[in-house]
């Protein structure tokens, strides 16, 4: 599989079909030329990301007492969180705001 400009693409055969487009021209022989065109389309050398850099965070403990762990991204609350291990990071790796909490708990 190659990675294609669509946009350089697009413009090439526009461009052709403005300079060579007749009545007398045939589909099949629209067809071939414009599947030399995308044969011999510019490739590209990389796909930017459609995702975002994710935020790191990590639980901070507000609670021992009701096992109670704060965002450290936007504050989210988890409340009454307990394996009996007391690893909510493990439990909860990610917060609904979409930090990574896999780091380090406070």
């Amino acid at each position: 599989m190659r990675l294609i400009d669509a946009d350089a693409l697009e413009k090439t055969l526009r461009d052709w079909i403005r300079d060579h487009w007749t009545e007398a021209f045939t589909g099949d022989d629209a067809g071939a030329e414009f599947a030399d065109m995308i044969e011999h389309a510019e490739t590209i050398d990389a796909v930017p990301s459609a995702q975002p850099e994710r935020k790191k965070g990590k639980w901070i403990e507000i609670s021992s007492i009701s096992h109670t762990y704060k965002c450290s991204e936007c504050g989210r609350l988890l409340v009454n969180i307990t394996d009996g291990k007391n690893n909510v990071a493990r439990n909860y790796p990610y917060c609904h705001c979409g930090a990574d909490m896999r780091g380090e708990q406070e």
